[in-house]
């Protein structure tokens, strides 16, 4: 594959996420993103200070998408925008295992090194608050923020690792989380 100049970066990321469904983040190499990309593997490092670097970036880029997902619902009602957003993570997370394991593991990327990609992880949970913001007072969106993302991430997580619920599930899970989170409201 040929790139134009200023390509390069994207067509690394672009390679990098493919690389890291199929073979997961320890498996990926910036001389392997290089080759997938059609790139010199001298390429990767004209962007990226490092394979963390370079992973920091897919992580950010992960938060990012959640959090236009959890964010998107077009649903009437607080409840129902609640429950669309447990639902749009629990998406996530089961369409993108690799990727949603990466953004909440400090083993490969510690997000604390890595301000920008922590900044949309923040700006994730406030979407997230904001929704939840809706179904409870304001004095308890904290701590139901905590336990809504507590909630959904636990449940895509055991779905991810253990398998413990069919994909069908996902829609009546989010309304039990959704219910869960505003039973906090009372």
């Amino acid at each position: 594959m040929a790139y134009h100049h200023g390509d390069a970066r994207a067509a690394l990321l672009a390679a990098a996420t493919a690389m890291l469904e199929r073979e997961g983040a320890a498996g990926l190499s910036l001389r392997a993103v290089a080759e997938a990309a059609g790139l010199s593997r001298q390429a990767p490092y004209n962007h990226f200070a490092n394979k963390e670097a370079m992973l920091a970036e897919l992580a950010g880029d992960g938060f990012a998408e959640l959090s236009c997902r959890m964010g998107a619902s077009d649903e009437t009602t607080p409840f129902a925008r609640l429950a669309a957003a447990a639902d749009a993570y629990i998406a996530f997370g089961t369409e993108r295992p690799a990727l949603f394991r990466l953004m909440f593991t400090r083993e490969l990327v510690d997000l604390r090194r890595h301000p920008g990609v922590q900044s949309k992880a923040d700006a994730a949970l406030a979407t997230l608050a904001a929704v939840v913001g809706q179904v409870v007072p304001g004095d308890a969106v904290n701590d139901a923020t905590l336990v809504a993302w507590s909630l959904v991430h636990g449940y895509t997580e055991l779905c991810i690792e253990a398998d413990i619920d069919d994909p069908s599930a996902r829609p009546d899970r989010a309304l039990l989380f959704a219910r869960a989170v505003t039973g906090l409201s009372k």
